[in-house]
C-alpha cells in the first residue's frame, strides 16, 4: 500500500483552499521546526492526527510506501517554500515522531524529490523516487535524473518513478549501456491519458516486464 500526504497547512489560507501550495498559505515553515512556536505546535498537531491513522494499519500488519514532503524542491508546496535545511528538518522531525515517539514500524520511507543538498541520507530513506512530468507524449526514460539520484544515494537506494505523466517505454530504459530501472511506476490520475496516446496506455501495461512489478 502507498500513500503520499497533500498535507494543507497546519496553519494559515483558508480551509476551502489547497493550502498545500505555498501561495495558497502564510505559514511559514522555518517555525514549524522551532519546538514550542505556535507553528511548531500546530505540525505535531497534524502529525499525531495522521498517527492515530497509520497506526490502524500498522495494528493490521499492512506496510506502507510513505511518501511525505514530495516535490519539496520545486518550492511550490509550503514544506519546500524555504530552505532545503528547513525542509529535511521537517523531515527529520516527522521521523522522529513517528518512529521513536509513536513507535510506528510498518513505514517504508520514501523520498521524491531530486535535488542531491535536498536530500534527507540514506539513513532515513529507505527509497528514493521522482515525478516524472516531461510534457505530453514524451517516452523518455529520464536517465540524467535516475543517475542524478543513484549518484547522490551511493547507488544504494531503489529509485522509482513516484508519480509520472507520460509512460517511458522500459524495455528501452533497461537495455540502455547505463540500464535506468524504474522500480516501480504510478500514473498520476487522469494525466495517463491526457499525456499518452491512447494505444501506448495498454502497450506499456501489457509488458512482460510490467506485469512483474
Amino acid at each position: 500500500m502507498a500513500f503520499f500526504w497533500h498535507w494543507f497547512s497546519p496553519m494559515g489560507g483558508y480551509t476551502s483552499t489547497s493550502t498545500f501550495y505555498t501561495n495558497s498559505t502564510n505559514f511559514n515553515v522555518s517555525r514549524a521546526v522551532i519546538a514550542n512556536t505556535s507553528e511548531y505546535n500546530a505540525t505535531i498537531r497534524d502529525l499525531d492526527a495522521i498517527a492515530v491513522q497509520l497506526k490502524i494499519l500498522q495494528s493490521k500488519k499492512i506496510p506502507i510506501l510513505w511518501r511525505p514532503l514530495h516535490e519539496a524542491g520545486g518550492k511550490w508546496f509550503w514544506w519546500g517554500s524555504a530552505t532545503s535545511t528547513v525542509a529535511i528538518a521537517l523531515y527529520n522531525l516527522m521521523y522522529d515522531r513517528y518512529t521513536n515517539y509513536h513507535k510506528i514500524n510498518n513505514l517504508i520511507w520514501v523520498w521524491s524529490t531530486p535535488e542531491p543538498t535536498w536530500y534527507p541520507g540514506n539513513l532515513k530513506v529507505d527509497i528514493v523516487g521522482y515525478d516524472s512530468y516531461p510534457g505530453t507524449y514524451n517516452y523518455d526514460c529520464r536517465a540524467d535524473i535516475y543517475k542524478q539520484i543513484n549518484t547522490f544515494t551511493l547507488g544504494k537506494k531503489m529509485i522509482q518513478m513516484t508519480e509520472n505523466g507520460p509512460i517511458p517505454w522500459f524495455p528501452t530504459c533497461f537495455s540502455l549501456s547505463t540500464p535506468v530501472k524504474w522500480g516501480i511506476f504510478m500514473s498520476w490520475s487522469d494525466l495517463v491519458f491526457w499525456q499518452n496516446d491512447q494505444a501506448w496506455i495498454p502497450k506499456v501495461y501489457n509488458l512482460t516486464i510490467v506485469k512483474k512489478l
